[in-house]
C-alpha cells in the first residue's frame, strides 16, 4: 500500500481486545537516580531529593503500558539501594546491572544519573501588595540515562539530555510570603523532574518500541503510542516508508532497511 505524505498525526493507543492473548510485557526496573559529586552538592544545599526523578520515570514507563515495571519491596530496596548508589563510579556497571536483573528477573534496567543541576529563584516585592513578594524560578538539569539489557549485558540506549525549567511557568503558585523560597525551589525541581522524566520515557520506549503507523485515514494516521508515553500535542515527527532490507555485501549482515521520507507529521490529539 502506498502512503502519501501526511501533515497531521492523530495518536491513539488501541485497547486490548483479548487480554488473555496479550503478549507478556518485558519486565523493567528503574535504578535509584544517582548524582555526580557536583550535582549532589547542589541537591544537598537546596535540600532536594533526586529520588523525585526516579519516581517520575517509573510512573512514565508504567503509564506507557509497554513494560511491567518492577516494584521493589522494602526488603529488596534495603538490599540493593546501597549497591545502586555505588554504580555511579562502578567501572563494571553493565555487569552489575546484569547481575541485578538476573536476581530480580527483569529484562531491562534503566539507570538515570543527574550530571548537572542549576536552580535559582529571584524574589521581588509586589508594588500592588506591600509585604508580599513575587517569585520567579529558573534552572536546568542534565541527566544521562542508560538502558541495559540484562540478558546480553549490552547497552541498548544511552543519551544525555538537558532540560530547562519551562517558561513561563506556575512554579510556586501561591507563594508570596517573605520566606517561601524553599517552597518555590522544591516545586521547581518537581516540575523539572516531571519534564525530564517525560523525555526519558519517550526515549526509552522509542528505543525498544519504535513509533509505527497502525492505520491511515485520509490526512490522519494512527500510531502505536498514546498518553503517558512522552508525546504531546504539537510535537512533530518525520514520516518514512520502510523498504527493502539493506544487506552488507561482504558480511551478509542486515544493516537496516531502506527508508523513503514522506514528509512531516504533527501530533493533533493524544488519547
Amino acid at each position: 500500500m502506498v502512503i502519501r505524505p501526511l501533515l497531521a498525526l492523530l495518536l491513539a493507543l488501541a485497547p486490548s481486545i483479548a487480554l488473555a492473548q496479550a503478549p507478556e510485557l518485558p519486565k523493567l526496573a528503574v535504578f535509584e537516580a544517582a548524582t555526580t559529586p557536583a550535582a549532589k552538592r547542589v541537591f544537598t544545599d537546596l535540600k532536594l531529593d533526586p529520588g523525585e526523578l526516579t519516581r517520575q520515570v517509573e510512573e512514565g514507563l508504567r503509564a506507557s503500558r509497554r513494560f511491567e515495571v518492577f516494584e521493589r519491596s522494602r526488603a529488596v530496596m534495603e538490599e540493593t539501594i546501597a549497591a545502586e548508589q555505588e554504580l555511579a563510579s562502578d567501572q563494571n556497571f553493565e555487569r552489575s546491572a546484569v547481575d541485578f536483573g538476573k536476581r530480580s528477573m527483569v529484562q531491562f534496567v534503566v539507570y538515570p544519573m543527574v550530571t548537572f543541576l542549576n536552580l535559582s529563584v529571584r524574589r521581588s516585592p509586589m508594588d500592588e501588595a506591600p509585604g508580599r513578594f513575587r517569585y520567579v524560578a529558573s534552572g536546568s538539569v542534565a541527566v544521562t540515562t542508560k538502558v541495559i539489557d540484562t540478558t546480553t549485558g549490552g547497552i541498548v540506549y544511552q543519551a544525555t539530555r538537558e532540560t530547562s525549567l519551562p517558561a513561563p511557568n506556575e512554579v510556586g503558585k501561591g507563594a508570596n510570603g517573605p520566606n517561601d523560597n524553599a517552597i518555590v525551589v522544591s516545586d521547581a525541581w518537581r516540575v523539572m523532574a516531571r519534564v525530564t522524566a517525560g523525555q526519558i520515557t519517550n526515549a526509552v520506549v522509542g528505543s525498544l518500541f519504535p513509533v509505527q503507523v497502525m492505520q491511515a485515514s485520509g490526512a490522519d494516521i494512527f500510531v502505536n503510542r498514546g498518553e503517558g508515553a512522552g508525546i504531546n500535542v504539537d510535537d512533530t515527527f518525520e514520516l518514512y516508508a520502510v523498504g527493502e532490507a539493506l544487506i552488507d555485501p561482504v558480511t551478509k549482515e542486515k544493516l537496516g532497511e531502506a527508508e523513503t521520507r514522506l514528509g512531516e507529521a504533527r501530533v493533533v490529539r493524544v488519547t
